[in-house]
């Protein structure tokens, strides 16, 4: 009950005695907690199984698991949110894939301004051909993901990825193909020019090939050190080794997780 203080005026209530805390909304409680991940997107019991979920998961994401993707999905427009995101940087990868494809072609297609640097050589050659492949490739896969991206953006998308773990990095294994063959025809063109400058006869061309591949690797070296990279492949190593178990994978619950939390963040804000 409420507490009444005497007072020469009159009584007062105590307004922390009249509202009780148990009225508040479950979302604006300090103790409120974050619903955990769902069984079926967490690591298997299994070794092998285990270690292959890792392994995904740190090549794809540079994460050991799925736990900060669920982080993104739980919000009402997450996954929306997080393929509109995607899709912008595709568009934006074909416009950098066009550039490396450009530069291929130019290379392929003139000669040599110089004899003591030969790109039209087996080694070099060949690397330029291959990331001409790949850029081509990647145009094309770039082409056909901005295509059907909007599809991905549906819920219907999502709740029937949300089922199984394997299915949804199947997903973002689609999604990453494109960045992957970017990066592979980028590395191509690279290791084209590398090469040339590293069998030219000229000794100058050889040093400055050399140090300049030196001071660029190491800049990159130092630029991917704050990434998730490192710190992903810590926990990727740490979790490889522990056994990591899940919950009963026939709970019906973690199907409609992002659901009921969708439709109780809905009606909070309409209250």
């Amino acid at each position: 009950m409420p507490t009444i203080h005497s007072s020469s005026s009159s009584p007062t209530l105590v307004m922390s005695d009249i509202v009780s805390y148990d009225t508040l909304n479950d979302s604006q409680r300090p103790e409120a907690r974050k619903k955990p991940i769902p069984a079926r997107w967490r690591p298997p019991s299994s070794f092998f199984p285990r270690l292959i979920f890792h392994t995904m998961c740190f090549c794809l994401t540079f994460h050991s698991n799925l736990d900060f993707m669920w982080e993104i999905f739980r919000e009402p427009n997450g996954w929306e949110n997080f393929h509109t995101l995607y899709l912008t940087q595709i568009n934006q990868l074909s416009t950098v894939q066009g550039l490396v494809l450009t530069t291929v072609a130019v290379f392929i297609s003139t000669p040599p301004p110089l004899k003591q640097i030969d790109y039209t050589a087996d080694g070099p050659y060949t690397l330029l051909s291959e990331s001409l492949v790949f850029s081509l490739f990647g145009l094309l896969l770039q082409l056909f993901t901005s295509v059907v991206g909007q599809s991905y953006q549906k819920q219907t998308t999502f709740k029937a990825l949300k089922r199984n773990r394997w299915r949804f990095l199947c997903h973002i294994i689609v999604l990453s193909i494109p960045v992957y063959i970017f990066g592979i025809s980028l590395l191509l063109l690279i290791f084209a020019i590398s090469v040339t400058g590293f069998l030219s006869s000229s000794t100058s061309a050889r040093i400055f090939t050399a140090a300049t591949f030196a001071v660029l690797s190491m800049c990159l070296f130092v630029s991917i050190l704050p990434s998730p990279f490192f710190s992903g492949l810590r926990h990727l190593l740490r979790k490889m080794l522990w056994r990591t178990t899940d919950s009963v994978d026939d709970d019906d619950d973690d199907d409609d997780e992002l659901d009921k939390e969708h439709s109780e963040k809905e009606a909070g804000s309409l209250v």
